[in-house]
């Protein structure tokens, strides 16, 4: 049986709570630049004085993966603007080194704990638990915070997965999310060319090992990164004005970007790819000719940390037509024929727009206006320095938009996202300053990731774990509006992130990290993770909330800025006052309560 929920409605009404979420709680229609926040609501609910931090919580909300109280307060002395060009600045780590760091940590487990010997008595096999445990610790612990919430972004659009069996090769998957995040503010085309010969997607969308026409064995090149390099990475489906409108044609019917001869075509010029090393980490790599054909030409067995190379004896020759009336010419290499369409789609008119479109989705709001990604797609085009594709600059314009910052858009009812699962974790985590004392946050989160589905890079396909088109049944599809991350949000993950959440502040199990397990190793089949060093045990830092606990007005104040950006509402508000309020007498009691409460709020769970 789920648990009871705290509320007297019920959480099929967040549907509805979306539209309108924040209505009630008098904050200032106008942006902190506009006001000086000693308008007569916010003195009336004495957020007045406070209006700075609020704009700064609801700004981190958008620009991170999570913050904590000091973060606030630093990001509104600096300023939003000062606050984005300081986050730019700051050198990128690596996801890779990371699970390299984890891993050999393991393998010296394993020579010590079993007296196995030498390397290459151990498995090949570095499964996707130690990219998991990477993930949890970089972003827990490094400052480039606005870089990893991009990372995630472009992680989302697109997509390798962990669902196939590239879930054995922990290495390969953060090398590659590594050539996302290291470029999260570098050029988009940059990164269509890392993503295309990256072998880790070469595997996912079965272009590695792709082989040109063979009419006589009845071989013809895959066709499936061709499709979604399109579809989900640059155009879309169909042609798009400026601000990310369809066009339609004099039969009012959408014009499509491209059909299927275009697809086939376009497969032409993947041909050819293949892995540069095979990889038994007890040989030297350098020695490892590849064959191509070989059974053993794919994952796990190659090397996933070194682009694909070409095999110009598998690409097929020849012109190649594109969109737009292109064509690459006979006589080429294989490498300049990709070059040639990964230009091309990078310069398509769709690509500005459509792009601009799924950043501001991931980052701000579901809902973008046409003239909001009008605005973005611009800078997508331009960044004012004549440069087309500069991530970093469409970041900064669409977290300064006036719809990212303007507070009167709060109230507006196409405003908004729902936070995503793996996103409400995390936030919820750094606003709690977690930590252990070993000082290694590998978390590999199984109990969050059972309860909702989502973990970075497990998506259940190519699609993401949502569309960017999902509308809910309701008052979301009645207004023609989209809700993306509802889609993950059933009846079932809804009970079981409420279940889960209770079951973690009741017993302050946090996260599950284990950098000593007796004889058991992370990876294995017989791995439990309840077998926790006790160094390893995540904990809260709950003292400021603490400190409240005898002033119940003051402490939802703290967590309304603090969780909601000030959206809390007070019908939210006096809700848990009157629930906690019975725990008079037992502190740990009320401040978990408070909090697990606000958590499990449609004040918290949408963003606005």
């Amino acid at each position: 049986m789920g648990l009871l929920l705290p509320f007297s409605q019920s959480w099929s009404q967040v549907y509805d709570d979306y539209i309108g979420a924040g209505h009630d709680n008098g904050i200032s229609v106008t942006s902190s630049s506009e006001s000086d926040g000693t308008n007569d609501a916010n003195t009336i609910n004495g957020f007045g004085l406070d209006q700075h931090l609020i704009d700064a919580s609801r700004f981190l909300g958008q620009a991170t993966l999570g913050y904590n109280y000091e973060d606030i307060e630093y990001c509104a002395q600096l300023g939003i603007e000062n606050w984005i060009d300081e986050q730019i600045a700051i050198e990128a780590g690596s996801y890779n080194d990371t699970v390299h760091e984890i891993w050999d940590y393991f393998v010296e487990e394993y020579i010590d704990m079993w007296g196995i010997g030498p390397l290459e008595d151990l498995p090949v096999f570095a499964y996707s638990l130690y990219w998991r445990m990477a993930w949890w610790n970089n972003i827990m612990k490094s400052d480039d915070v606005l870089r990893h919430r991009v990372a995630l972004a472009l992680s989302e659009i697109l997509v390798i997965s962990e669902n196939s069996d590239l879930n054995t090769n922990a290495f390969g998957m953060s090398h590659y999310y590594d050539m996302l995040y290291q470029n999260a503010f570098g050029n988009y085309e940059d990164i269509l060319m890392g993503v295309t010969y990256h072998p880790a997607m070469g595997y996912y969308l079965s272009h590695l090992n792709n082989e040109k026409t063979n009419e006589a064995e009845n071989i013809h090149p895959d066709e499936n990164y061709a499709r979604e390099i399109m579809q989900l990475f640059t155009i879309g489906l169909f042609e798009l004005n400026d601000d990310g409108t369809i066009q339609y044609d004099e039969n009012e019917l959408p014009i499509p970007t491209y059909d299927n001869d275009d697809i086939h075509e376009l497969a032409k010029v993947f041909t050819g790819l293949g892995p540069a090393q095979y990889w038994w980490p007890w040989e030297d790599l350098s020695s490892v000719e590849v064959i191509w054909g070989s059974a053993s030409n794919t994952v796990p067995t190659i090397n996933l940390e070194m682009p694909m190379v070409m095999f110009e004896e598998w690409h097929e020759p020849g012109e190649k037509f594109l969109l737009n009336e292109q064509v690459i010419p006979s006589g080429q290499s294989g490498d300049q024929d990709i070059a040639m369409a990964v230009s091309s789609l990078f310069n398509h008119h769709n690509t500005g727009p459509f792009i601009a479109t799924r950043l501001i989705q991931r980052l701000v709001k579901s809902n973008p206006t046409p003239e909001y990604v009008e605005r973005v797609a611009a800078v997508f085009n331009d960044n004012g320095n004549g440069d087309r594709g500069d991530l970093g600059a469409v970041v900064k314009a669409i977290l300064l938009d006036e719809e990212a910052r303007d507070c009167s858009w709060i109230d507006m009812d196409d405003s908004g996202k729902m936070r995503e699962p793996l996103i409400q974790y995390s936030q919820w985590l750094q606003a709690f300053d977690a930590s252990n004392v070993s000082g290694n946050f590998w978390n590999a989160g199984f109990t969050w990731f059972a309860a909702t589905g989502q973990s970075a890079l497990a998506a259940p396909t190519v699609f993401n774990f949502f569309l960017p088109e999902y509308a809910p049944p309701g008052p979301i599809t009645d207004a023609e509006l989209v809700a993306p991350e509802f889609q993950i949000m059933t009846s079932s993950s809804t009970i079981n992130t409420v279940n889960t959440l209770y079951y973690m502040f009741l017993i302050d199990y946090y996260g599950e990290v284990s950098t000593v397990s007796d004889d058991l190793i992370p990876g294995q089949p017989e791995y439990d993770p309840g077998q926790m060093n006790a160094d390893d045990t995540i904990t809260l830092d709950l003292s400021d909330e603490f400190a409240l606990v005898d002033d119940l007005d003051a402490l939802m104040k703290r967590l309304d800025i603090l969780l909601c950006a000030g959206n809390m509402s007070e019908e939210t508000k006096q809700t848990i006052t009157s629930v906690v309020d019975n725990f008079f007498g037992e502190p740990n009691l009320t401040i978990k309560t408070a909090i697990f409460l606000t958590l499990v709020s449609p004040d918290y769970v949408i963003q606005k």
